[in-house]
């Protein structure tokens, strides 16, 4: 039996299911985990998969210990990814999640990714993103890709990757997985009071799902302003995940989450569905 030791932020957040079969997030985004004494990161969604086999877990402080049987697997070249929100001053969170990111790619030979999540776009500005770059290079870190730097997998800027996930919201709408919504803010805004006035949970009451194929496609030729929502399974009740830290969490999808949005109509992908 090998001990796993991760070094964790006080923000837990139910995310991704990890290969420690724990829905937590860790440092941001980022799972640090160390092994016999050699460090390996886990970032969501990157193919630094190390596997392990059903941990038992206990929480001392403010470091959680994992005790698991583990082997491990080859793995191809680390990349890891800080991801600021150019809505601000670098926080010492966002300083501490960078720091390990680049420390962990320095000793494995990786790359050091830098993207910016700009989808606020009310809030965000270019001159918040140049006081983080300015600010993490103080630190002494440097990217091998990013916004200024460029790279293979650019752009590295979210407000620059529209194309992309219009592409992936078209397949979806194809999949029969999301459908364009065409109800006015001030509809919304409407319904929302209303459900609130008769306290119900304010969620969208699918207006739009069921519009037919070809009402849809004349609607998108006249111009009329739209948004992309997923379309959340209907009788789906409630999904219940065992999170190792929290215990047994659930939601009443339809009552709780409600179709929500993946593109606003301004073609700005949201948080949840870009990162």
């Amino acid at each position: 039996r090998r001990e796993i030791v991760f070094f964790s932020s006080s923000r837990h957040t139910s995310q991704q299911r990890s290969p420690f079969n724990i829905r937590t997030e860790f440092l941001g985004s980022t799972y640090s985990v160390f092994l016999a004494g050699k460090a390996c990161r886990w970032q969501l969604m990157s193919r630094c998969s190390p596997r392990y086999v059903q941990p038992a877990l206990r929480t001392v402080h403010t470091k959680t210990i994992i005790e698991a049987q583990a082997t491990e697997t080859a793995v191809s070249e680390v990349r890891v990814r800080f991801a600021p929100s150019p809505t601000g001053h670098l926080h010492v969170g966002g300083a501490r999640t960078a720091l390990f990111n680049w420390l962990f790619a320095r000793r494995k030979g990786g790359k050091f990714i830098l993207r910016v999540e700009d989808t606020d776009v009310a809030r965000s500005t270019r001159e918040s993103e140049e006081a983080v770059l300015r600010d993490l290079k103080w630190l002494g870190l440097e990217w091998d890709e990013g916004p200024d730097v460029g790279g293979p997998c650019g752009p590295y800027r979210q407000s620059e990757r529209f194309d992309i996930y219009r592409e992936y919201a078209d397949k979806l709408v194809e999949a029969g997985h999301a459908f364009p919504c065409f109800c006015t803010e001030e509809t919304l805004e409407a319904k929302r009071k209303q459900a609130e006035d008769e306290k119900r949970p304010p969620h969208y009451d699918g207006t739009c799902r069921h519009l037919s194929a070809e009402e849809r496609q004349r609607r998108i030729a006249a111009g009329e302003p739209h948004t992309y929502r997923f379309k959340v399974p209907e009788g789906q009740g409630r999904i219940v995940i065992n999170d190792l830290i929290r215990g047994e969490v659930g939601w009443d999808t339809e009552q709780v989450l409600g179709d929500f949005i993946l593109l606003r109509s301004s073609g700005m992908p949201v948080y949840n569905f870009c990162v």
